[in-house]
């Protein structure tokens, strides 16, 4: 891969990836989160939490920020005029994004957990079984995008 700079960006992806991957494994052992598990505040599952909610969104933020543009930068495109819809919805175009739409969805999702520990633990336990489903979601566009990328004459 010529580009050095997309290269570390998807360095540093592949590091978040593989540590929620780790942390969606780990609490796997947890499953299914009852509001009960949430009530009694285990420690160790509550700490599994925020580890998942962190990167999340730091693979998420890091795709989107960064690798985002690196993959158009290295294409030929002027990333930095276009906002972040478009960069999405030109990726979509070059076929570097399966649907822009999902992406987009998943956008939404650490905002759900930002809320610490809310009163009402149904809610919370709900929200949690979308936000580990959006994460496997997250993980399977990162390896479709990582691909994409690999296969790329321009980026391989």
């Amino acid at each position: 891969m010529p580009n050095s700079l997309l290269k570390a960006r998807i360095g540093v992806a592949e590091r978040h990836a593989r540590i929620l991957e780790r942390v969606l494994e780990a609490l796997c052992t947890s499953l299914p989160i009852q509001p009960e598990d949430l009530e009694k505040e285990d420690e160790l599952l509550l700490l599994r939490l925020d580890q998942f909610q962190s990167r999340f969104s730091k693979l998420q933020d890091h795709i989107g920020a960064r690798v985002f543009p690196a993959v158009l930068d290295a294409l030929g495109e002027d990333a930095a005029s276009m906002s972040v819809l478009d960069r999405l919805y030109r990726l979509e175009a070059l076929g570097f994004v399966e649907d822009a739409e999902i992406w987009n969805d998943l956008r939404a999702v650490p905002n759900q957990l930002a809320h610490d520990y809310p009163e009402d633990a149904d809610t919370l336990t709900t929200e949690l079984g979308i936000a580990l489903d959006s994460a496997r979601t997250l993980l399977r566009t990162w390896r479709f995008l990582l691909e994409k990328i690999e296969k790329h004459p321009l980026l391989a």
